[in-house]
């Protein structure tokens, strides 16, 4: 027999089975494992002018003290961050933390507002409540994850890769709202 019809015998089954393959999974999206829920109240042992005073100097680097309303009991900082892994979970995109995904592929920026809540229990006791609005962009599309404290939030994404879900989710690590009582607490 000649070579070349022997190479076309064994080439054209082989051809076939690469066919039949399953194509490689490419941009598999999972989701955030974690579905806690952070207690963002907790009673502190202070007087509510105490507590107060010791709120206004929490501003720092990250965060900076926007709007306050002594007779409401509110406070409202802004802020930002470079490391927004360190604050939010949007998932896994293949091996990849999803934020830092997006950042590599579109740039990203994640900055929101923290509201804080005091209300007086007695004269030695205050609330305080932490709550945090999120605003993760993806700065090229400009698709914008919007999600607070104990509220995730699922998005439909613009251009998902072929067959993938196309929603992805959203929500905090709760790591800046326990960062924001400690620190008022610990004053």
């Amino acid at each position: 027999m000649n070579i070349r019809i022997l190479r076309i015998i064994f080439f054209i089954p082989t051809l076939f089975l690469i066919a039949c393959q399953p194509p490689a999974e490419v941009n598999k999206y999972t989701p955030p494992i974690s579905k806690d829920f952070f207690q963002n109240s907790q009673v502190i042992n202070k007087s509510f002018d105490d507590l107060w005073d010791m709120a206004g100097l929490i501003s720092n680097d990250s965060y900076q003290l926007s709007a306050e309303d002594k007779v409401l009991g509110e406070m409202v900082f802004t802020f930002s961050s470079d490391d927004v892994s360190k604050y939010i979970d949007c998932g896994m995109m293949n091996d990849e933390i999803y934020v830092d995904y997006i950042y590599r592929i579109f740039e990203s920026l994640l900055d929101g507002q923290i509201n804080i809540k005091f209300e007086s229990i007695n004269p030695s006791s205050t609330r305080l409540s932490v709550n945090i609005l999120y605003k993760f962009i993806s700065k090229e599309t400009g698709t914008r994850w919007m999600f607070e404290t104990n509220k995730p939030k699922s998005i439909l994404v613009g251009n998902p890769a072929y067959g993938a879900d196309p929603y992805r989710e959203c929500r905090s690590k709760h790591y800046l709202e326990a960062s924001v009582i400690n620190q008022i607490d610990e004053f």
